[in-house]
C-alpha cells in the first residue's frame, strides 16, 4: 500500500478529529507530511488489511493527544524524575539495536498523575529516538534484578507493551527479560497475553549464563557479567542524544539576573555575547560574564538546566498549564528583535528549549481603617496600577 493511498483514506475517515480535539493538529500534520512516520502505519505488515492500518495510526492520535505527547521537551520533566535513572537509552544489542533500558526494582505502584507523567516520559523518549532515525528498530531490556511482586506495575507495562504494538508498530528488534523471578511466573503469563504472536517470538529470556549470546560483553552491564561499568547520571540532552548542542567549554556560558525583584529569578545563558536584549528590546538590567562553575554555584540545586540555558530557582510545576513560558532556540547573532522573534516561531520542536515557571500575581493590601480594607478589596484602578508594577 502507498503511503498517498494510506492518507487519502486516513483524512476522509479521521480529519475530522481534528476540529473536535480528539486528534492534536500538530501530530495529524505530522502523519500527512512525514513519510518515514506515516509509514510505520501505511507499511505495518502485521496489521493486515487498510482498515486494521488505519484503526492503529487512529489509537496512535489519539494516545497522543489524551497524553500531550506532541511538543514535549527535555523541560516538561521534573529533574529529579530525570536524574533518578530507572529509564533510559544505553548500549546496543548483538544486531545493533539500541537498548531501552527498564530498572524494574523502580517500579512500584503509581498514582494516576504518576502514571502519567511515566506515559509521557517514555512517550518522549521512543518519539525522540524515532524522529532522530525512523528506520532503527529498539530492543527492550527488563532488568529484573532484585525485583519482585511489589516492584511490577502492570498498568506501566500494559502501556509499553501497547506503544510498541500500536503506537509505534515495527519499531521493537526484541524483548529482553533479564533475570525474572520465579514469583512473577504468574504475571507474566498475563504480560504475554498482550502481545500478538509476532511480537510474542521476539521475548527471550535471558540469565547470566546466556545474555552475552545477545549482548556482547563490552555492552553488558558488570552487574549482568559484562564489562561495560556505565553508571547512569543525568546531564541535558543525554536522554535523546542531544548531547553535542550544550555549551562545555567556560567561555561559553553567560547569565542574565533579573534584580528588580524581592526574589531574583537568575538565568544563565550559552552566551558569546557580552550584550542581551529583553522582550521589549531594551537592554537587560545586568549581565555579567561567568565560568560554569562560578554560574552552577550561584544557581543552586533547584535550578533547571536546560539545553541553552539554566534557570535558578526551577519552580517548574507538575501541570502543563501554567502560562508563563521560556523558550529558547539557537540563531545567528545580530539578529533585530523581529528577526529573532521569526526565527523562534519557524524553529523545529526538537530545537526548542523549553520550560515554565508558576506565576502568581499578589495585590498590595489595602491600609488598614480605609473603604478598600472594610470591603475586602482594592479599587479597579489600584488593581490595575498593582498589576502594571
Amino acid at each position: 500500500m502507498s503511503i498517498k493511498e494510506f492518507r487519502k483514506a486516513f483524512s476522509e475517515q479521521y480529519s475530522g478529529l481534528v476540529a473536535s480535539g480528539e486528534f492534536a493538529a500538530t501530530d495529524y500534520d505530522r502523519l500527512m507530511s512525514d513519510d518515514a512516520y506515516c509509514n510505520c502505519f501505511a507499511g505495518a505488515a502485521r496489521a493486515g488489511n487498510l482498515e486494521a492500518r488505519l484503526q492503529l495510526a487512529e489509537a496512535c492520535l489519539r494516545w497522543r493527544c489524551q497524553d500531550q505527547i506532541s511538543g514535549l521537551t527535555e523541560a516538561d520533566f521534573p529533574l529529579e524524575a530525570l536524574q533518578k535513572g530507572s529509564v533510559f537509552f544505553h548500549s546496543e544489542d548483538r544486531e545493533g539495536h539500541p537498548i531501552l533500558y527498564f530498572r524494574i526494582q523502580d517500579s512500584g505502584k503509581t498514582s494516576p498523575d504518576e502514571l502519567l507523567q511515566i506515559r509521557q516520559f517514555i512517550g518522549w523518549l521512543l518519539d525522540s529516538r524515532h524522529r532522530r532515525q525512523p528506520e532503527q528498530k529498539v530492543s527492550l531490556l527488563f532488568d529484573m534484578t532484585n525485583a519482585g511482586v511489589a516492584n511490577l506495575n502492570l498498568d506501566l507495562v500494559r502501556f509499553v507493551v501497547r506503544a510498541f504494538q500500536v503506537y509505534y508498530p515495527g519499531l521493537l528488534g526484541y524483548l529482553f527479560v533479564y533475570e525474572m523471578p520465579w514469583v512473577l511466573t504468574a504475571a507474566w503469563k498475563v504480560i504475554r497475553s498482550w502481545l500478538d504472536k509476532e511480537a510474542q517470538k521476539k521475548i527471550i529470556f535471558l540469565k547470566r549464563s546466556n545474555v552475552q549470546e545477545y549482548i556482547a560483553p563490552d555492552k553488558l552491564w558488570v552487574h549482568m557479567g559484562g564489562t561495560d561499568d556505565y553508571q547512569y547520571e543525568y546531564s541535558p540532552g543525554m536522554l535523546t542524544g542531544d548531547t553535542a548542542e550544550y555549551p562545555t567549554s567556560g567561555d561559553e556560558c553567560g547569565d542574565v539576573e533579573f534584580v528588580d525583584a524581592e526574589n531574583s529569578m537568575q538565568v544563565s545563558l550559552p552566551l558569546n555575547e557580552a550584550d542581551a536584549v529583553s522582550l521589549d528590546g531594551s537592554q537587560t538590567q545586568s549581565f555579567k560574564n561567568r565560568s560554569p562553575a562560578a554560574s552552577s554555584a550561584s544557581l543552586g540545586s533547584s535550578s533547571y538546566i536546560g539545553r541553552y540555558m539554566s534557570i535558578s530557582p526551577a519552580d517548574q510545576p507538575p501541570a502543563r498549564s501554567d502560562k508563563l513560558q521560556l523558550l529558547a532556540a539557537p540563531v545567528e547573532s545580530g539578529l533585530s528583535r523581529e528577526a529573532c522573534q521569526e526565527a523562534l516561531k519557524s524553529a523545529p520542536s526538537e530545537a526548542l528549549m523549553e520550560h515554565r515557571l508558576r506565576c502568581r500575581v499578589e495585590t498590595p493590601k489595602p491600609a488598614a481603617g480605609s473603604a478598600a480594607a472594610a470591603s475586602g478589596r482594592l479599587p479597579d484602578d489600584q488593581q490595575l496600577a498593582a498589576l502594571r508594577s
